[in-house]
């Protein structure tokens, strides 16, 4: 089994998230534990079971979709870290990543 990681923001909204369920209805808080339990099991079992169609903007990133809610992800060194967890209405947040294109191209030449 693959070993699962939490990162400070992803365990902050979890915590945040149940909070907010358990004030309005807490049976959805309940399935939202749930669905965390879950996503955390099939990332232990297969740690490739996400996809980049969601948009994680890293990478290596994967992003596993379980119930309405989302887990961003990537793998280093044998472990699964999640980097963030969002509902599926949430905008994405896209890092900022400067890649120099210019490497090795002349200024000139076209792509």
């Amino acid at each position: 089994m693959t070993r699962v990681k939490v990162s400070r923001e992803a365990a902050t909204f979890v915590r945040n998230e149940v909070g907010y369920l358990r004030r309005r209805n807490i049976q959805a808080a309940q399935r939202f534990s749930e669905t965390v339990r879950r996503a955390r099991d099939v990332l232990r079992t297969f740690d490739e079971a996400g996809n980049v169609t969601h948009g994680l903007q890293i990478r290596g990133g994967l992003t596993l979709v379980v119930d309405t809610y989302l887990f961003d992800y990537i793998r280093e060194d044998g472990v699964v870290n999640i980097i963030a967890v969002r509902h599926g209405r949430m905008l994405q947040l896209t890092p900022i990543v400067e890649d120099d294109i210019t490497d090795g191209l002349a200024m000139d030449e076209s792509f």
